[in-house]
């Protein structure tokens, strides 16, 4: 068996599977990305060192402190493809295997983890509904939040992950894909149904994106804040003030309270009861909101697109240990400082079923960075 197993490179694989990985990611391409070059296992917190932001002074000015350089991330997921070999794949050439077994299982990774920031929708706190269809005017409006956010727009990291329900009827749009109204880009859109950048964000369609299913929260008279809060806090209890109140809200669910106009988003499902509900929010509440402040929600369920800056999100990796190479396994985990990835490669044999096992993994963690930098078009 030891001249089988031989016979395959697990180092090779796993860079290999690394390339493919990297080609796969959607969205996971277009935020932040931060990488340990420690081996850790599931669970692990690691630090991750993530942009400053500075503010310009008269000179000559006091060199000012670096804060908040590194987040912690928790890596929380682990993810694997196996699969078997049989007598006649274990005669394959290298190449066989990269095309039929290695790509795909990398693209499986991928495909994961552009789930699992998707899936990051509902701790963004602002949200546009779209037209039917969807018009320009949507993609500006989007675009008119991040700018009110004070996030950075002339930086070439603006992207728009769209639906593909966005997508169809952005095609249909003279400003996406017609010469008249985009001209040359426009008429490339025709052909490959590839948008390119399009009103300062570089377009392109998800499979992964998410949907929301909403609440039912109902107040009979008026929604408002059963007692004051503070600045800070992360929690808050609703109420009606006709004494009415029943229903749910579900995390992704949007309010804002009277005094101040940041959105915040529900982050947990809640039930209300004797016209009370306890709902958590992000952001903390960036001011005091006082006793019976009116609040506006927003429930609607729809398909999820997403305009963002780079800096919404983190997606955090690093490699998984080798231990069992001594064991009669034989394992490989590459990583790329550059790109922040990290994959490994484990090839064994399986005695009491006679049988070669190839498996590919990756350890990562995903956290928001900032909701306030991207906005979600409700479609």
């Amino acid at each position: 068996m030891t001249q089988v197993l031989s016979s395959y490179d697990p180092l090779f694989y796993a860079q290999e599977g690394l390339i493919a990985l990297e080609k796969a990611l959607g969205l996971a391409s277009r935020v932040h990305r931060g990488y340990d070059k420690t081996p850790r296992t599931k669970g692990s917190v690691i630090d991750i060192r993530v942009p400053s932001t500075f503010t310009a002074a008269n000179a000559p000015a006091t060199a000012a402190d670096i804060t908040a350089s590194n987040i912690q991330i928790n890596l929380d997921q682990w993810k694997e493809v196996k699969f078997k070999l049989t007598d006649k794949e274990l005669a394959a050439t290298q190449d066989d295997i990269i095309n039929e077994h290695i790509r795909p299982a990398a693209y499986a990774l991928a495909d994961n983890i552009d789930q699992a920031i998707a899936a990051q929708y509902y701790l963004i706190p602002w949200q546009v509904t779209a037209t039917a269809p969807v018009a320009v005017a949507d993609i500006v409006g989007c675009r008119k939040v991040l700018f009110d956010n004070g996030v950075p727009m002339n930086d070439n990291q603006l992207y728009f992950m769209v639906s593909g329900t966005v997508e169809s009827e952005l095609l249909q749009q003279s400003a996406f894909a017609q010469w008249s109204g985009a001209g040359a880009t426009g008429e490339a859109t025709q052909r490959t149904a590839v948008f390119g950048s399009r009103y300062g964000f570089e377009f392109f369609a998800n499979q992964n994106a998410p949907t929301h299913t909403a609440g039912t929260l109902t107040a009979g008279t008026a929604l408002q804040l059963n007692a004051g809060i503070a600045a800070g806090v992360t929690t808050c209890v609703f109420k009606d003030s006709g004494g009415s109140l029943s229903g749910t809200v579900k995390a992704g669910d949007t309010f804002v309270m009277a005094g101040n106009s940041q959105s915040y988003t529900i982050t947990a499902d809640a039930t209300a009861a004797a016209n009370l509900i306890t709902v958590t929010f992000s952001p903390a509440s960036v001011a005091t909101y006082s006793t019976s402040a009116a609040v506006t929600k927003t429930q609607a369920s729809g398909q999820q697109s997403i305009a963002f800056h780079r800096t919404w999100l983190a997606l955090a990796m690093a490699p998984l240990p080798e231990t069992g190479n001594q064991l009669g396994a034989r394992i490989a985990s590459i990583s790329d400082p550059k790109t922040g990835l990290a994959l490994r490669s484990r090839m064994y044999y399986v005695g009491n079923s006679s049988e070669v096992h190839v498996a590919l993994d990756v350890l990562y963690g995903i956290k928001t960075l900032d909701g306030n930098r991207a906005v979600r078009l409700e479609d």
